[in-house]
């Protein structure tokens, strides 16, 4: 029987972008007292007027008048804030991961927009993604304005100008409308604060713009380019032209010419890339793709795909003379309307529009009240194009508070200085404890897994569904790893036996670990094999000869054990190795069973300690012996070796004395036989 999803809609919208947003209010004004039931699903409960990002890092604007709830937008519609996992176009049922405590849950629709925008890849350039500041969202303008106040406190500390100079030098990527608007800002905050800094001199802070064309803001004319460039130089924007970053390090940005640019901080606002979610359909034949982005008709339909729709950043949307629409905010709202208003005549069965607007023009600030415009034909420049953008923008904003907000505020900062309060948000830690006290759930089967977890005092029971222990962790011990490393959701529950003391690793800093060091992934993947679920261990029961099945412990172990004394030397332990060699020898003394020596780690010893070392074996570090008694019946066997995640077992008497070994091989030869 087919599970229904948690929640059903007629319309889910991906994306709270100009596309997605617009889209929403469109379908809510033309089914008014229909009943339709529309979600937008955003990873944030709020939309970004982007084109403003640039003016919170220069201390313009706030960076709460940027912003405007998608709840207040799009009243009427539910919004649904976390990210979309999965998509099934063939059941038109998505699954939405809500984050750290909602656990995932599914969605039915009957139709669905697709407006995710598009995703930032710095990964080909060596060292952008551990360095560079991005302009995306409030909390990278904000992030960034925090770090250029500090640099500027920093270095008002320093008594040499050649340090405050390697600290203050800005580079910023991209010679678009982002890069422009941006190096305009930073310098413009410079200026501004400057005179604030006593141990500053004016000529110690630099702005370097770089961009890989011949002229800032290829789309729009040659002379307005060129007057940016011009203005920008002017304010002290360092500008150089037809380069790419090779690298980013620490305290450089490296050329393609060879050159190396000293740099404290690093604005990239290049790097566009198609959004993950949209690749993955796209690799899984779900959509068509066209250089990353969804091959849409000019009514914003998928090709081919039936009651889907996309518009914004992540779509190849047509224009009606030809071409194909630029990834900006008048295309992408205006996309949004056609696409809502297609989706109800759709459901109405009604003859779809398709997109007709061209575009009205583009702008761009430059700082020092001064801006660029080419609207209609028409190019405009300096004060008159700084005064349109903010009319412009100002009328674009929704809701008449963000407009009265905004236009107080510009209005305040012609007249006052900027602000120079550093605030530094504290941004979410990949790594935090956590107390938790007798009886307390930390997860329960079914729920989204966030974090590994490591126990530093007490005890945490990992059980199955029938309430078995699958793993008892203390001191030392870690779990969580086959979640994370599989789909990312929890089949056990994990309860605290005792008062416990955890630390809990972020799930994607453990994953970036992961991927980075080798060592690490080899260790976590045999570690998750520890964690088996009820019909694993069944199956694998099943598997074995009812014979062996029926058997004990010591009807199917090997009894010709190689073992060696505790009081043997390394020299003989060598000996041993190439008379009788095997991986793991038990250590005994006076035929108790008091460890297990591996081999390699012998022959790590003596590179260590000399070739010609007599240490005796009970100096090296011994590995735990995982005993059991000869009469265990194999199923109990087979299900204890998998759970701890152990290969091999050492069977010995109530008095620990060394009775034989066994192995997951030997319970299962006879299935390699059969």
């Amino acid at each position: 029987m087919t599970k229904l999803p948690d929640r059903q809609f007629d319309v889910a919208i991906i994306g709270g972008g100009f596309a997605g947003v617009y889209c929403a209010k469109e379908l809510l004004k033309r089914s008014v007292g229909s009943g339709l039931r529309v979600a937008v699903i955003a990873s944030e409960n709020h939309m970004v007027f982007q084109p403003m990002l640039p003016e919170v890092v220069g201390g313009s604007l706030a960076a709460q008048h940027v912003v405007n709830p998608i709840r207040i937008i799009c009243q009427g519609a539910e919004v649904l804030k976390g990210e979309v996992t999965a998509i099934d176009l063939a059941t038109h049922v998505l699954t939405l991961d809500g984050g750290a405590c909602a656990p995932h849950f599914t969605i039915g629709f009957k139709h669905l927009m697709l407006a995710p925008g598009a995703h930032v890849d710095l990964s080909r350039i060596p060292g952008m993604s551990e360095h560079a500041f991005l302009m995306r969202n409030v909390g990278d303008a904000m992030k960034l304005r925090a770090a250029i106040i500090s640099r500027m406190e920093e270095a008002n500390l320093l008594t040499h100008s050649q340090q405050r100079k390697d600290l203050l030098s800005f580079v910023v990527v991209g010679g678009g409308f982002s890069g422009v608007e941006t190096a305009g800002q930073i310098q413009d905050l410079i200026a501004g604060v400057l005179r604030y800094y006593e141990n500053i001199q004016s000529d110690e802070p630099s702005v370097t713009l770089v961009h890989s064309g011949d002229r800032l803001l290829g789309m729009l004319s040659e002379s307005l380019g060129d007057y940016t460039g011009d203005c920008l130089a002017k304010m002290g924007v360092k500008l150089v032209f037809k380069c790419r970053v090779r690298a980013v390090t620490a305290r450089t940005v490296q050329l393609s010419d060879g050159v190396s640019l000293n740099c404290s901080l690093v604005v990239c606002t290049v790097g566009n890339a198609p959004h993950p979610l949209i690749q993955k359909l796209g690799a899984a034949n779900a959509l068509p793709l066209e250089r990353g982005k969804i091959s849409v008709e000019p009514t914003g339909a998928v090709k081919g795909v039936e009651n889907v729709w996309s518009a914004g950043d992540c779509a190849m949307y047509p224009k009606h003379n030809g071409g194909t629409c630029p990834e900006t905010a008048q295309f992408a709202m205006r996309q949004g309307v056609v696409v809502g208003k297609n989706i109800v005549a759709a459901i109405e069965g009604k003859k779809l529009k398709p997109f007709t607007f061209t575009g009205l023009g583009e702008l761009a600030t430059i700082g020092h009240r001064k801006a660029v415009a080419q609207i209609l034909g028409l190019r405009f420049s300096g004060l008159i194009a700084w005064f349109m953008w903010r009319s412009i923008y100002l009328m674009k904003l929704p809701g008449i508070d963000r407009k009265l907000r905004v236009m107080a505020e510009w209005t305040f900062e012609l007249f006052f200085p900027r602000d120079i309060n550093l605030l530094t948000p504290n941004f979410s830690s990949p790594l935090g404890e956590m107390h938790l006290e007798p009886g307390d759930s930390l997860f329960h089967s079914g729920e989204p897994a966030q974090s590994l977890y490591a126990v530093k005092k007490g005890r945490v029971d990992i059980t199955d569904a029938q309430g078995q222990i699958v793993k008892t962790c203390g001191p030392g011990e870690h779990f969580g790893e086959r979640a994370l490393l599989s789909d990312g959701v929890w089949r056990f529950d994990a309860t605290a036996k005792e008062a416990s003391e955890l630390v809990a690793i972020d799930g994607e800093t453990f994953k970036t670990l992961v991927k980075s060091i080798g060592s690490l992934d080899t260790l976590f993947r045999a570690s998750a094999q520890q964690y088996h679920l009820p019909e694993e261990i069944q199956q694998t029961v099943a598997a074995i000869p009812e014979a062996t099945r029926s058997a004990t412990a010591a009807d199917v172990m090997t009894r010709d054990v190689a073992s060696l004394e505790s009081s043997a030397t390394v020299q003989d332990a060598v000996t041993e190795f190439q008379t009788h060699p095997h991986s793991t020898y038990p250590i005994t003394d006076g035929g108790r069973v008091v460890g297990l020596l591996r081999r390699s780690i012998c022959y790590e010893w003596l590179k260590n300690h000399g070739l010609t070392c007599v240490d005796k074996l009970s100096a090296l570090p011994l590995t735990k012996p995982f005993c059991v008694t000869s009469d265990t019946p194999v199923p109990t066997l087979v299900q204890t070796l998998m759970r701890t995640g152990v290969s091999k077992a050492v069977v010995v008497d109530d008095q620990n004395h060394l009775l034989g070994m066994i192995t997951l091989f030997d319970l299962l030869k006879g299935v390699r036989q059969a």
